[in-house]
This record gives structure tokens, C-alpha cells and sequence, in this order.
């Protein structure tokens, strides 16, 4: 291969490098040594994806795809997958809170998983059988949580999206319980259809919790579908999945089962239909899935737009003859935004200015600045599986550049005779390269180093198009492990599994997703209530009927759940922040381990207990105290 093909690839790596070493030292220079330390972690991956890359460039490549440096009996891997799955589910049962030897067995499942696909040869029985290990593993690590603790609230907003639940069942009726959340009841009224077959003995936030695992089960078999409509080596498609339930956004949405996430599955759904070839019923279907995602969430089609037309705008960059976004799929979503918005006008117009304010430049639901500020080392220790991410994405828009330099005559994967694929597809060209350039561009916009600062600095929320970027992200990092598999040998292989095995370990330990337990703690509230805390919290209703301030996860669970008239004490006035309330609801054992979410977070350091102690402490179960 020449120098010369290879020179904008050479070029990029040098501008990675030096936007690593910028990147780290001005701030430095700057004396802002914190975000120097909150830097590392996309510099690391900045500077070893390129040494990676170049180290690999001159391997070997076969045809048809992967060529695997081992064979294993697939059915060696799969009994010792289910054997340590058997193990972790006793391990759930006889603790109260998820052992950090729960994590690595998780980890382990996932080496486990990363064995079965590069040693199992490619046929439609391995994938069958490579899917159902990825799927199984997925919802062991979704369910170790959503089902392990009696209340997962997440970012706080599953308190009011199972209370619309509970009116629907109630009532038979669509809620008008909270008018904020009256214009996308679909996900409501499918849990309450759930909550239903399933009987009175579970929940319905149990109920919401199996419908969301569920539908992120289904997830991980539409991003092997869509892997498969833009290459034809089913291994790349089973990697890409793998590092779809490797990513900590996906763990979380997958637990977190409100509207959003929900339709956060169909848009991968769609970009699956888009991928497929453009027959009557594939338009027609484009359609419903549009039309599902406005439903679903109206809010959410102006983040699912700009994907779109940054796709649009890739696709055009990289001379794609047949692209997936055209003019008809754009001007389809704005018609269906606008109709379902006139349709639902009383309710969702008046209050969208307020909510696109509140989404755009309001204070994100998990982004606090005091955390990267004050303790930077934390905040980079739980940005880890982060950076394995970021590793293996910009490997892989490197490796899909050198793949379009080289062009389809040299050692190319995809012969120039597949001018269609067998699954349906459209013809394959140039759309990986696009995937790759749309996962580039929603990297600030997803990873939550650039977020978090952006929040912090200007107060600016795109924290929402971490709900629909997952996918491009874990196809253009599912390419670079590929990559990397297809061109290294057994020792490549061995290394992957320990740098795979390390990227899983961090992903289901971090604070982000394993607020139970994390390795790491980070000065941030707990993402569930104990069984405890609920009953205390019935208890206080029903016994007392005035207002009263508290933290924000007691107020939202309160309020939109039993309806209690409680208001978020506002912390900033020092050691008068109780004074403007009659009475005060104290979470005392959160506060044990975790500051309090007020206005600020507080910790028990800084909690006003003097003024607590003038008040009469009328409730008291340990868990949760009362003070009027």
C-alpha cells in the first residue's frame, strides 16, 4: 500500500496525538489542573488508538472475514457462561448489595461471550447461539439492579412515569395525574397493559422494570441487524453488540424504564428499516416507527432529527450513492412532529418552549459540577469504561479511513460483487465510514467528560442524545475490535480478552451504573429507595398533612406517587435552610453513605442539625426521620 493513500490516516493520527497532548497540558498551563486530570481519559485512548492502529496496519487480512487464530467447541464457553451465571445469581440471593466479586464475574461473562464469537466459525447457528449469550448477560446485569432493590428511580423520573402507570390502572384511563407528562402516555398505557397480564402479585414498577429489560434484549439484536445491513461478516455484528451492552449509557437506559429509553429502542429499529432495502413496505414501516417515536416521547424527534440529518450531511461528505436518510425520511419525521404537536397542542404546546429551555439549558438530571470540580480523580476513575470506549471508536474510524483509502480491490472484506446483501440490506459502500463519522461528531455530545463540562461552563443539556447515539457508537467501536481480531493473532486475541475483560468490569462497577456499590463512589445520590424508605414514607403521609421540605428524590416520589405537598429545600441558606418549613423529611440512612440532593448536594457534615434538634422528631424508623 502506498504512502500516499495512506497519508490523510497518518495525518489524522498526528491530530489525535497533539489534540491529546493539548488537551492536557493547556489546562495545565492554565492552572485548571482538575479538567487537566478529567482530560485523561479521552487522552489516553487519543494517543494509543493511533499506536494501535499502526501497529496492525501491515497484518494480515483474509477475503471472506474473520479468520480465527483458534477453534474452540462453542459448547466449552457456553457451560462455563452458564455456570458462572448460576453462581452470580446465588450470589444476588445471599447479599443485600451486589459484592464487587459480582462484577468481575459479569466481567467474566463478557470475556466468555468475546470467546464464543471470534472462535465459533460463522454460520446461523453461532449467531443464534452468540446472541442469546449477549442477551442473557444483558439482563443479568439490568435485572442485578431493577429487580434486586425494591425502587430503582434513576435520575428521579420514574417516581412520576410509574404513577401515570398506576392511574391508568386505576382508572382505565389515560392519567391526567401530572399534565407535564399527558401528551406521551403510549409507554404508560403499554406498562399498564403489562402490569395487567401479568397479575397483582408484581408491581407495576416491576412490571415497567421487565418491559425495559426487555425491550434492551431486543436492542441488542437490532444493532446486529443493522451491523449486518452495512457488512456481511456476521462477527462484526455479534462485536458491535458486544460493545453495545458494554457501554454504560445502554446499562443505564436498560434500567431506566421511562418513555425516553423506551423509544431510544425504537430509533435503533428505524435505523435498522432505513439500512434494509427501500421496498413499499419498508417505506411504510419507516412511517410507523416515526410516528412510534413521536408518540412515544414528542419531545425526543428534535434530537432523533439532528441524528438524521447528521447523517445526511455524512452520507453526502463521504459520496454515498444510496443513502439511508434521504429527503422523503427527513421531510416524513418534521410531518409527523408537526401533526402529532397541532394533535396534541393543549397540552404539549404550551409547555414545549418551557421544556426545550429546560432540556437545552436547564441543570442536568445527572451531571453536577461540584463532582468535576472538587473531586476530578473520582470523576475520572468512573469516566474508565468511558475511555475503553472512546479506545475502540476512534480505532475504528481509523481502520474504516484506511478501508476506504485502500479501496475494494485491496485485501477488501467486502467483495465488489455483494452489490446487495442477502439480509436485506442496501448496497454496501461507504456506509460504515458514515456511521463512523456520525459516532465522531456525538462524542461530546454522549461521553460524559465533555458533557459534564459543558453543563458546568454554560449550562448547556445535550445529555439527551446519549439516548440515540449508542448505536453508532457501538458500531464503530464493534469495527475497531474487529479489526483488530481479523488482522492479529492468538496473542491479539489474548489481549483483547483481558482489555475487554477490564472495559466490562469498569462498566458495570461504576457509579454511573452501580450506584449500590460502586468501586469508586462519587459524592452523588443513590439511583434506588429501599423497601424501608417507602413504608416510612407512606407512614408520614399518612399522618401528616401540611407542607414539608425535604430532598429532591423523597419530593418526587412523594409528590407525584402519594401526592404529599412537599417542596426541595433549597440549601443555599446555610445553616437556615430548613427555616422557610414547617416540617422536614431527613433520608438518614442515604445520609450515612451519600450527601442529600436539596437544592446543592449536603452532606451529613454540613447539615444543619442543630436547628433539627430544636424541632420535635415526631417519626423515626431508622431510614427516614420526620422533624416538625
Amino acid at each position: 500500500m502506498s504512502r500516499d493513500v495512506l497519508e490523510p490516516v497518518r495525518l489524522l493520527s498526528a491530530a489525535l496525538v497533539a489534540a491529546a497532548v493539548l488537551g492536557v497540558g493547556i489546562p495545565l498551563a492554565l492552572g485548571l489542573s482538575n479538567l487537566s486530570i478529567l482530560g485523561l481519559y479521552v487522552a489516553v485512548p487519543l494517543l494509543a488508538a493511533p499506536l494501535v492502529a499502526r501497529r496492525v496496519r501491515g497484518g494480515s487480512v483474509t477475503v471472506t472475514g474473520t479468520a480465527a487464530p483458534i477453534r474452540i467447541d462453542w459448547r466449552l464457553p457456553s457451560t462455563a457462561f452458564h455456570l458462572v451465571v448460576g453462581t452470580l445469581v446465588i450470589v444476588l440471593v445471599a447479599t443485600e448489595v451486589r459484592p464487587y466479586g459480582f462484577y468481575a464475574g459479569v466481567a467474566v461473562l463478557y470475556g466468555l461471550c468475546f470467546l464464543l464469537i471470534v472462535t465459533t466459525p460463522p454460520g446461523r447457528a453461532s449467531r443464534a447461539i452468540g446472541l442469546y449469550h449477549l442477551v442473557v448477560a444483558l439482563l443479568l446485569v439490568v435485572f442485578s439492579v431493577t429487580l434486586n432493590y425494591d425502587f430503582f428511580v434513576g435520575h428521579t423520573d420514574l417516581s412520576a412515569h410509574t404513577a401515570m402507570t398506576e392511574t391508568i390502572l386505576e382508572t382505565g384511563r389515560t392519567s391526567t395525574l401530572l399534565p407535564g407528562y399527558e401528551s406521551f402516555q403510549l409507554w404508560h398505557v403499554y406498562a399498564a397493559f403489562g402490569s395487567l397480564l401479568l397479575g397483582d402479585g408484581v408491581a407495576a414498577h416491576t412490571t415497567t422494570s421487565l418491559l425495559s429489560g426487555g425491550l434492551f434484549a431486543a436492542g441488542v439484536g437490532l444493532v446486529f441487524g443493522l451491523a449486518r445491513r452495512l457488512h456481511p461478516d456476521e462477527t462484526f455484528g455479534l462485536l458491535a453488540s458486544l460493545v453495545a451492552i458494554a457501554f454504560p449509557l445502554y446499562l443505564f437506559y436498560g434500567m431506566y424504564s421511562i418513555p425516553r429509553s423506551a423509544t431510544s429502542i425504537l430509533f435503533v429499529a428505524l435505523l435498522v428499516a432505513l439500512a434494509s432495502r427501500p421496498t413499499a413496505g419498508m417505506r411504510l414501516l419507516t412511517v410507523g416507527l416515526v410516528a412510534a417515536v413521536v408518540v412515544a416521547h414528542p419531545v425526543t424527534i428534535p434530537f432523533v432529527l439532528a441524528i438524521l440529518a447528521l447523517v445526511a450531511l455524512a452520507e453526502r461528505a463521504t459520496g454515498r450513492t444510496e443513502p439511508l436518510v434521504d429527503a422523503y425520511v427527513l421531510s416524513v419525521s418534521v410531518l409527523t412532529m408537526g401533526l402529532y404537536w397541532l394533535y396534541a397542542a393543549e397540552g404539549l404546546v404550551v409547555r414545549l418552549a418551557g421544556t426545550i429551555e429546560s432540556v437545552l439549558f436547564g441543570p442536568s438530571e445527572s451531571a453536577v459540577p461540584e463532582g468535576v470540580i472538587a473531586s476530578p480523580w473520582v470523576e475520572l476513575a468512573n469516566y474508565v469504561p468511558y475511555g475503553f470506549a472512546l479506545f475502540f471508536v476512534v480505532l475504528g474510524f481509523l481502520f474504516l479511513l484506511e478501508r476506504r483509502a485502500r479501496g475494494p480491490d485491496a485485501s477488501e472484506d467486502v467483495p465488489s460483487s455483494a452489490a446487495v446483501a442477502s439480509d436485506g440490506g442496501r448496497p454496501r459502500g461507504s456506509g460504515l465510514l458514515t456511521v463512523g463519522i456520525v459516532a465522531v461528531a456525538l462524542v461530546p455530545l454522549i461521553f460524559p467528560g465533555p458533557l459534564l463540562l459543558l453543563d458546568a461552563l454554560a449550562g448547556i443539556n445535550v445529555d439527551r442524545f446519549g439516548h440515540y447515539g449508542f448505536a453508532f457508537v457501538a458500531l464503530t467501536g464493534g469495527y475497531g475490535l474487529y479489526e483488530l481480531v481479523r488482522r492479529g493473532g492468538l496473542a491479539t486475541v489474548l489481549a483483547l480478552l483481558v482489555i475487554l475483560s477490564l472495559f466490562t468490569f469498569a462498566a458495570v462497577s461504576n457509579d454511573f451504573t452501580a450506584s449500590d456499590n460502586p468501586v469508586v463512589e462519587r459524592p452523588f445520590y443513590t439511583f434506588y429507595l429501599e423497601d424501608e424508605e417507602r413504608q416510612s414514607f407512606e407512614a408520614i403521609d399518612d399522618g401528616y398533612r401540611g407542607e414539608f421540605g425535604t430532598d429532591r428524590v423523597s419530593c418526587r416520589y412523594m409528590g407525584e406517587r402519594l401526592g404529599a405537598p412537599c417542596a426541595v429545600v433549597d440549601a443555599a441558606d446555610g445553616d437556615a435552610m430548613f427555616d422557610d418549613h414547617d416540617a422536614v423529611l431527613l433520608r438518614e440512612g442515604e445520609l450515612e453513605d451519600r450527601p442529600l440532593q436539596f437544592s446543592a448536594y449536603v452532606d451529613e457534615a454540613e447539615l444543619p442539625r442543630a436547628e433539627l434538634e430544636d424541632r420535635d422528631r415526631v417519626y423515626d424508623s431508622g431510614s427516614v426521620s420526620f422533624h416538625v
